[in-house]
């Protein structure tokens, strides 16, 4: 019985400390260029970009069944647009394709192209994101910071959509008989503003919607409403051109690093892209890490320019923290994340990984010395008691 019981804590420990595996919270913080997530949260709706003023260009891309309605004074260079659009006091765009773009920037000259004064200019209007705010289990795709461009861009579409819906060029996009809402967009529109249209329809102006033909059409306008909300259905792509950073920020200036709100409930949290090589069929994954380190128990693991982070169990990372985005050298964007999982590991090839954190079941609640202490302990008292509980019966009974 001793024997028995000796060797079923034996093989408890063993167990506890080499097979079974515990599921443990780990944290991370990570510069990356692109990462992809759905949001997770209990809200029907969650903040995910905060006010951004200065905005120098925003463009959206996408199919928007509902049109898109301006309401307000419009002009044009072209003198044959300008005598029809002119009279127009409110403008209904339909974006019908998903190479459909409408786009917005500041601009100065508000006197129509029909006058033959010199044109006069106005102060430079401002265009300003109140709020983005995503849906419940919408996601947030290709999240990406564009240096040379100093531009936000990311794709919206909803979760139970594939990723690669937004990798899809415009002519291979599928189109949705049933599009969801994804997201809310709230702007703030100074006067004047260029809009540029592309495979757009304007039943006002004798315009039909057109697949083949993308020919931009381009005019002024002066919005009578300050605010436009604008309700974005999957997929959709926001390409943001953000203001100068400047080097010391006012302190009623928004501040870079709150242009993205954080603490966000997530799921399905990646950090790759997909690189095509001119066949969909060989298309390669790609690590868009460049630097960071993850922290799991007592353990802590670098993470090198292109590994993988790989989350080997559900729920995997749960929560962001924050995302910012570094401007300067290396530039990307900097994310701090929460999650639980059995195990992490990392490498540049993820099915084999070089480098691995797997805590033992024992270790959730030992330290690794009251672990070896026990061990240890368990070792010496197997080395007493099995020779007096398996006497050798080669030898002669006294």
């Amino acid at each position: 019985m001793v024997a028995i019981a000796l060797l079923g804590f034996w093989l408890f420990i063993l167990l506890g400390n080499y097979v079974l595996k515990g599921k443990f919270f780990f944290e991370g913080n990570a510069l990356v260029q692109e990462i992809n997530f759905t949001y997770a949260g209990e809200k029907d709706q969650q903040q995910f970009l905060n006010t951004i003023s200065g905005i120098k260009k925003i463009d959206l891309e996408g199919s928007q069944p509902e049109p898109l309605v301006l309401t307000g004074k419009f002009s044009s260079a072209d003198p044959t647009l300008n005598q029809q659009i002119s009279k127009l006091d409110r403008l209904s765009i339909q974006l019908p394709y998903a190479q459909s773009r409408f786009i917005l920037t500041p601009a100065t000259s508000v006197t129509p192209a029909t006058s033959v004064t010199p044109a006069k200019l106005a102060p430079a209007s401002e265009l300003k994101i109140l709020d983005l705010r995503l849906l419940q289990n919408s996601q947030v795709n290709q999240l990406a910071y564009q240096t040379q461009r100093h531009q936000l861009s990311f794709c919206l579409q909803t979760a139970t959509a594939l990723q690669s819906n937004c990798r899809f060029s415009a002519d291979e996009q599928p189109t949705q008989t049933n599009p969801t809402s994804v997201s809310t967009l709230q702007l703030l529109l100074g006067q004047p503003l260029t809009v540029d249209l592309e495979s757009i329809g304007l039943e006002q102006l004798g315009i039909k919607a057109s697949r083949d033909d993308s020919q931009p059409l381009s005019f002024q306008f002066i919005p009578n409403k300050t605010e436009l909300l604008l309700t974005l259905l999957s997929p959709t792509h926001l390409y943001i051109d953000l203001p100068s950073i400047p080097s010391k920020p006012n302190a009623s200036s928004d501040r870079p690093t709150d242009w993205l709100r954080g603490d966000l409930d997530v799921e399905k949290v990646n950090f790759i892209r997909f690189e095509n090589t001119g066949n969909t069929n060989d298309e390669i994954t790609a690590s868009t890490i460049l630097n960071g380190e993850v922290r799991m128990g007592r353990e802590t693991m670098k993470l090198q320019p292109n590994q993988f982070l790989v989350v080997a169990s559900k729920p995997g990372i749960t929560k962001l923290r924050y995302i910012q985005i570094q401007s300067k050298s290396p530039q990307g964007l900097k994310t701090l994340f929460f999650g639980e999982s059995d195990s992490l590991a990392v490498g540049l090839y993820p099915k084999f990984p070089v480098q691995r954190i797997e805590p033992s079941w024992l270790s959730k609640n030992l330290s690794q010395e009251a672990i070896n202490a026990i061990l240890s302990f368990v070792a010496a008292l197997t080395g007493f008691f099995l020779p007096r509980l398996f006497p050798d019966s080669s030898k002669p009974n006294s």
